[in-house]
């Protein structure tokens, strides 16, 4: 949360957070947001969120009532078995440029 969080008269915030929270809960219903959690002690939440582009994850971000008070950091996951795939092209490809150890 901002700082400027703190300025809200409570019953404000009150309707940003059940404002929020049925946000998220129809998201959920949606798919669009798989898991959500909060993480005690950090004043922090984590959402995983189903989205076909970064767009997408700003609009929903942008929805949300709350997010004015609210900093986020996005962070693309990828699917395991995909990027390794990929990563051993890549050491495919360098190893036809440097065929054997360095002399």
């Amino acid at each position: 949360m901002k700082d400027t969080a703190s300025t809200l008269p409570p019953s404000v915030m009150r309707h940003l957070m059940e404002a929020t929270a049925a946000y998220m809960a129809q998201e959920k219903k949606a798919g669009k947001f798989l898991e959500y959690y909060f993480i005690p002690g950090w004043n922090r939440s984590m959402v995983i969120a189903e989205v076909k582009s970064a767009e997408e994850i700003i609009k929903n971000i942008s929805a949300l009532p709350i997010s004015g008070f609210m900093d986020f950091e996005v962070y693309p996951l990828a699917d395991p078995y995909e990027s390794m795939k990929t990563f051993i092209e890549s050491l495919k490809t360098a190893e036809k440029m440097f065929p054997g150890p360095p002399r």
